[in-house]
This record gives structure tokens, sequence and C-alpha cells, in this order.
């Protein structure tokens, strides 16, 4: 119970509004997590920050969000994500445009697989951003 509290109060303002909101999405928003770090791990072999790894983790997440929540609830949540005021300008329009991809890929539908198949071909047809070091 301390650690899902812990994680609750690590979370945005938005995030935390939109969850008073859509309670019964929280394990949802959870699990789609999980499986999109493990995702990332499994294909990158790690977890980066304003790399691909980071642009292709984004995408991922948000479009299992899009399938699991509808396009609107994952919008308006991954936005929430994104408001945070430690989260740098740059990098909060790298993370909004790769959740955009993710969020119309979403749409499509498809297992995980497909959808993870779907963000590794946005990336490699440069629809991804990430920022350049």
């Amino acid at each position: 119970m301390k650690q899902v509290y812990e994680q609750y109060n690590s979370l945005t303002d938005g995030e935390r509004r939109y969850l008073r909101n859509h309670p019964h999405h929280a394990l949802t928003i959870r699990e789609s997590r999980n499986i999109a770090y493990a995702e990332t791990s499994r294909i990158f072999g790690r977890n980066g920050r304003n790399d691909a790894s980071d642009a292709f983790r984004h995408c991922f997440w948000s479009s299992i969000l899009s399938r699991d929540l509808g396009y609107d609830n994952a919008l308006e949540f991954t936005n929430a994500h994104e408001e945070g005021p430690l989260n740098p300008p740059a990098e909060k329009e790298m993370d909004l445009s790769n959740n955009a991809v993710g969020l119309e890929l979403g749409k499509l539908g498809g297992d995980n697989r497909h959808l993870s198949s779907l963000c590794v071909s946005a990336l490699l047809n440069k629809r991804l951003s990430v920022i350049a070091k």
C-alpha cells in the first residue's frame, strides 16, 4: 500500500486530477507503463532520455493507452503527464509529439506486438522526435 501511495504522490497535479475523475483507469495506466518500459528495454537494451528509446517508449505507451482507454482519455492523461514543472520545454515538446503519434496509432487497434511494431516503424520513418545531443 505504501508503494501505491508513493507512486500517487509522484504524479503531476494533472495526472492526480485525471485519476480522481477516472479511478478505474489507474491499473490500466500503471500496467501499460510497465509494458512500455519492458518493451523498450527489450528492443533498445535501455530506457534512455531524449533518445530513440525515449521516443519509442512514449509512442508505445500512448498507443496502448489510446487503444485501452480511448483516444480522448489517453490524450487527456498523456498531456497531464507532460505538464510537470520540472519537464524542460524541449523535452515536453518532444514527448508530446511522440505521444501524438502513439495516440493515433492506438486508434488502429491490435495487440501490443502490433503496436510496438507500428512505433518502431514510426521511429525508422522519422515520424518520432528525438533531441539531438
